[in-house]
């Protein structure tokens, strides 16, 4: 698995019922990871293991370390192709978006469950002037309560993490539609300009990813059992049989 180029890779993978090994976390990333207590801690250890994963597929390299930088973003140590990653997660879902791009490429991810509570956030969601809906993307007929809330949600909450947060409230990033069809977004008070978006919905659950370019993500729903082999390295011999 590889995202090969520029392209980039979002990877899934359901932690339910699992116990994400510590022992498979950096020197670096254990010592943050015991700072933490109870579910924050089971959320970061299976985001990262999720995400050193991808890092892997996506470039190779299999020292890298993922920690938090200055401003709590997700930024990756000794990484020699120089990847970057966004996360989210919702539940026991972790997701990571990776991309071999360089120091601080614009990228961000997040994942949303479809929930028709999520209407009340329009009118929070929405700058003036900015239509409910600008596509392009297949809406599902009937439309389920809060779909569209959902998505919207979901690429403001992507678009945020690519911008680095120059603003914290949604209404912020003003999404429409580029001259190629695309969703596009644009953050008010950024100098880095319009960046693409894209999303899909699977299993009720809507996953966004915001970067520069036209750069096509790479879908990958893996298991718990993959993501761990992951760190098997190639040459290992096998036991048993």
């Amino acid at each position: 698995m590889t995202s090969g180029g520029a392209r980039i890779l979002v990877v899934t993978c359901d932690w339910s019922g699992r116990e994400a090994p510590e022992t498979l976390l950096g020197g670096l990333e254990r010592a943050h990871a015991a700072r933490l207590t109870g579910p924050r801690r089971a959320e970061w250890v299976r985001t990262r293991l999720t995400a050193k994963a991808a890092v892997i597929w996506a470039t190779g390299d299999r020292g890298a370390q993922i920690l938090p930088d200055s401003d709590g973003a997700p930024r990756v140590l000794d990484s020699p192709s120089g990847a970057a990653v966004s996360l989210s997660h919702s539940g026991d879902l972790a997701v990571c978006a990776v991309t071999r791009a360089g120091p601080a490429p614009a990228l961000g991810v997040d994942v949303e469950p479809v929930d028709a509570r999520n209407d009340v956030l329009l009118p929070r969601l929405l700058g003036p002037g900015e239509p409910l809906w600008t596509g392009p993307g297949r809406l599902p007929d009937p439309l389920p309560p809060g779909f569209v809330a959902t998505v919207l949600t979901a690429c403001k909450e992507a678009a945020l993490k690519a911008y680095r947060r120059p603003s914290p409230a949604l209404r912020h990033y003003r999404l429409g539609r580029g001259p190629d069809g695309g969703l596009w977004v644009r953050a008010d008070g950024s100098a880095l300009g319009e960046l693409r978006v894209r999303w899909s919905c699977q299993a009720g659950r809507v996953t966004a990813v915001c970067a520069a370019g036209h750069r096509t993500p790479l879908y990958e729903v893996v298991s718990v059992d993959r993501v761990v082999a992951a760190f098997i390295p190639v040459h290992a011999p096998v036991q048993g049989g």
